[in-house]
């Protein structure tokens, strides 16, 4: 469960795995819960810099993830509420059967706008896909969801990850839906631990 390299605190470690993209700027990462053991769920996700510069455009990836995936595992052990959210089941913006413990809405765009952070932030799109989302869920007790919105004039980019593949039919039912179309690039990324059954 230790091979590669890892940086580790305590139990936790987090490595990161190969990659499945030919971007340099694109990273893919796993959290390991405890690094001893290989029967305990992993969460992986991965995460992309938007800087041409490789070494900034790992510190952006890096970054992003921290602020999305890594805070919501921190939030998992400390129970607190000061890393990410919290959403029971009944909850508006909760996941039927499942804690939902939602990271930060990261992004960037070209003209500086956050209209994306803000329609996720508003929206709670893994609350309206969750009847989509749940369908590829893989593990009955822990699971990892990443959703991305990415778009600018003809070009988007709409993805839905779960523990770590990316999940068809999720991806295109948050492509369908009603986020900010823009004329300049601008993307969005949340990720969402699912904690359960509730």
């Amino acid at each position: 469960m230790t091979d590669g390299p890892m940086l580790r605190s305590g139990s936790l470690g987090v490595r990161v795995l190969p990659a499945d993209s030919d971007d340099y700027r694109h990273l893919d990462l796993e959290i390991l819960l405890n690094a001893a053991r290989t029967d305990v769920p992993t969460i992986v996700d991965c995460t992309v810099g938007v800087a041409a510069d490789p070494v900034e455009a790992a510190r952006q990836a890096i970054g992003a993830w921290i602020e999305t995936c890594a805070v919501t595992v921190l939030e998992m052990i400390e129970q607190q509420g000061r890393l990410a959210s919290h959403f029971r089941s009944g909850d508006q913006g909760g996941v039927s059967g499942w804690h939902a413990i939602v990271g930060s809405i990261t992004g960037w765009s070209v003209d500086g706008s956050q209209d994306k952070q803000e329609w996720f932030a508003e929206a709670m799109p893994w609350s309206i896909l969750a009847p989509v989302i749940t369908t590829g869920l893989d593990r009955p007790h822990l699971n990892g969801v990443r959703m991305l919105v990415g778009q600018g004039g003809d070009f988007t980019e709409c993805e839905v990850r779960i523990n770590g593949r990316r999940h068809e039919p999720s991806s295109a039912a948050l492509a369908a839906l009603d986020w900010p179309r823009t004329s300049q690039f601008g993307l969005a990324r949340t990720f969402v631990l699912l904690v359960g059954p509730e």
